[in-house]
């Protein structure tokens, strides 16, 4: 008896929370974490290339722009790569069914900071939710922890940097991520 298609949706239903459920255990064991690892140099050109090769594939077209003679920033390389990807994907989520979906990602020099942009031409932020993003458990996803956001918040500032997010004049929302330039292997405070 029974209706094995009823089952079966119950049973997906489930495997879906309990991925997601297993998700969130993830985010929070990292929550209040110092990125662990050693800092090393990181070339962040490559690093951005890397990730829109690996996130572009036919759901929209990543730009990334970096200047040659970006100088190079100390780091730890998983965190700051789990930064960026989370971002990436966001700006890719955003731009879903779009018809020209378009992220760009560009980094500029300014002064001791490097600042990373990764804009995308989606429908941009609820102005009403904009100051709510960063909290824990805020999520437009319906398959999201709502954690992504207060991760990467917390490994840009375990850098010594901010993210700030705004609406983009010509639509879509902009992320940006300053990192300070000028740490080195030698910066006491950093476990090399």
């Amino acid at each position: 008896g029974g209706d094995p298609g009823a089952v079966r949706e119950a049973v997906r239903v489930i495997a879906e929370e309990s991925e997601r459920l297993e998700e969130m255990a993830r985010s929070f064991a990292q929550l209040g974490r110092m990125p662990e690892g050693p800092r090393t140099e990181i070339d962040l050109g490559a690093l951005l290339a890397d990730l829109a090769a690996a996130h572009a594939s036919g759901r929209a077209r990543v730009e990334v722009v970096v200047p040659p003679d970006l100088p190079r920033i100390y780091g730890q390389y998983d965190a700051l790569s789990r930064v960026f990807r989370n971002l990436l994907v966001n700006a890719l989520d955003a731009t879903e069914g779009q018809a020209r979906a378009e992220v760009r990602v560009w980094a500029e020099r300014r002064n001791t900071t490097v600042s990373i942009h990764v804009a995308d031409s989606g429908p941009g932020i609820d102005p009403g939710v904009v100051d709510r993003i960063w909290e824990p458990d805020f999520t437009t996803k319906s398959r999201g922890t709502g954690l992504g956001l207060v991760l990467v918040r917390q490994a840009v500032r375990a850098h010594g940097g901010d993210v700030v997010a705004r609406n983009r004049p010509e639509g879509g929302a902009e992320f940006i991520v300053h990192l300070p330039l000028g740490l080195d292997a030698t910066t006491p405070g950093l476990n090399t």
